[in-house]
């Protein structure tokens, strides 16, 4: 049915209201610092592109040469995965507003976010009517989960947003197969698969698929064209990996130890997988959605889907031991799951316009979903953002580093840290020791001989991580009992160490 121009212009205002609603529940608390979620993981890219910045002629106003050479010092030794190119950008726009402000790599990632959304947009029109396009939108920036991740310094909602440009671009080529179209869906799938190399298993296979169930495998060979969108899309990494593993090596080391593929066979690992799909989105949603994708209309879009899950499920076969307990490793499903749930409302919709009130019936649901559940969803994400403070914590670290660990070139301090120390490394720029044994596991005469050896030699305790320290009553009682509590508030407890009793 064509649309008229009063229906065109109501999907447009729709679509504008979603994403600036989409905009505004992310820059609440903005200038708080990106402690919200996965600390260690955003400060990793942010001591990088810190270092960058000042071996580049910046500055932090001030803080002093010495501080400021200690700050190159510590980004430098970060080690690399995935080629840094967020932070590359974040350390050219700090030039600009003359600081390593790290509201500027939280803006870039909401920029990404939002251009996600309209890539998301422009493929899900070639799927759906207006009913499960905007769901998928919404989903897309509403999503309590995906609110917090689009604002994080690392590089996966530039992947996330790459991913869905790279399969419009592609959707557009198949349809109108022209040298440019190739050209653009090629560079945009390398983009995508540079930035984070595990997007090559859901995006390569998605594309694979989606030309096979097109083409047939003999149109798909003879295409000089598809090869061309092939090689556009692999050489970027495939150069960044033989220079990083072969040239430079530094790729030797993260490589080591990474992949546990023993794992796949163990039951537990596909308990714990489930456990975190059931983390970050909730089963019923993620069922429901897998769903929906096989209700699409061509079985050419119906392929390019189940080709992007048979992806993913070997991107975590690939990683058995991430995907089961990095919840971030999830967010390369949002795409799939924003279709699927798009797939299932314009179902929906289409069942109720056969009845003889439909029209109305559909409409009224549409305004339902849209209104309640996104707005429940906009609500948990608002009082999430509001839950927790931290922009005491720069000087709070500066503090306590100076305080208890003043000595350069030497672990002064031991920690049960939530962000296994990044904290106190970006902003203290020392390096604490991590606490990461559990000694309720052990024997009692092993478990105290592990904790006398590890307390030897360091001054203080610190403790950020309450709930992991509560779980280990035997370090509890040894710290009780042999060191005496320096300070103590409801962000931190201090225990000294300097004469254990």
């Amino acid at each position: 049915m064509n649309e008229t121009k009063k229906q065109k212009t109501l999907r447009i205002l729709t679509l504008l209201l979603i994403v600036v609603l989409g905009l505004a529940i992310r820059l609440v608390d903005f200038d708080d610092p990106p402690l919200d979620f996965h600390p260690a993981r955003q400060l990793h890219s942010a001591l990088i592109a810190r270092a960058v910045y000042l071996n580049h002629g910046g500055d932090l106003p001030d803080l002093g040469a010495e501080y400021e050479h200690e700050a190159i010092m510590r980004g430098v030794q970060e080690l690399w995965i995935e080629p840094p190119v967020l932070e590359y950008l974040s350390a050219a726009l700090y030039q600009v507003v003359g600081d390593a402000d790290l509201r500027v790599p939280r803006a870039c990632s909401i920029f990404f976010w939002l251009l996600g959304a309209i890539g998301l947009y422009r493929l899900c029109r070639r799927f759906f009517g207006t009913a499960g396009t905007m769901t998928a939108v919404a989903f897309f920036l509403f999503f309590p989960y995906g609110v917090f991740a689009s604002r994080s310094f690392q590089p996966d909602p530039l992947m996330v947003a790459l991913i869905l440009w790279a399969l419009e671009a592609l959707c557009h080529w198949e349809a109108h197969p022209t040298l440019g179209g190739a050209l653009l869906a090629g560079l945009l799938a390398g983009a995508a698969i540079f930035v984070k190399q595990v997007s090559v298993f859901p995006l390569g296979l998605a594309m694979l698929f989606f030309v096979l169930g097109a083409r047939g495998f003999r149109g798909a060979v003879r295409s000089v064209q598809l090869w061309l969108v092939a090689v556009l899309s692999l050489l970027p990494v495939l150069i960044y990996n033989f220079w990083g593993y072969f040239v430079q090596g530094f790729l030797v080391q993260q490589y080591q130890d990474r992949f546990y593929w023993r794992e796949i066979i163990s039951p537990a690992f596909y308990v714990r997988w489930i456990r975190k799909i059931e983390q970050v989105f909730g089963l019923p949603l993620a069922i429901g959605a897998l769903l929906g994708t096989t209700g699409l209309r061509e079985k050419k879009y119906r392929l390019l889907w189940m080709g992007y899950f048979a992806g993913y499920l070997c991107y975590g076969w690939v990683l058995p031991h991430h995907i089961g307990t990095h919840d971030y490793y999830h967010l390369i499903l949002f795409p799939l799951l924003a279709v699927g749930l798009g797939g299932l409302v314009d179902f929906v919709v289409a069942r109720l316009r056969t009845l003889s009130s439909g029209k109305i019936l559909s409409s009224l649901a549409v305004l339902v979903l849209l209104v309640g559940l996104n707005g429940w969803w906009l609500a948990d994400s608002l009082l999430s953002l509001n839950r927790t403070d931290y922009r005491a914590w720069p000087a709070l670290w500066q503090e306590l580093t100076r305080e208890l660990d003043p000595y350069d070139g030497q672990i002064n301090t031991i920690g049960v840290m939530d962000d296994y120390g990044a904290g106190m490394i970006y902003w203290g720029l020392r390096t604490p020791m991590i606490w990461d044994a559990n000694v309720e596991r052990l024997e009692e005469g092993e478990a105290m001989t592990t904790i006398w050896e590890t307390m030897q030699n360091r001054e203080f305790l610190i403790v950020t991580d309450f709930e992991a320290y509560y779980q280990q009553p035997r370090l509890q009682r040894w710290l009780l009992q042999h060191a005496q509590v320096y300070r103590q508030t409801a962000d931190y407890l201090i225990f000294d160490l300097r004469e254990l009793k």
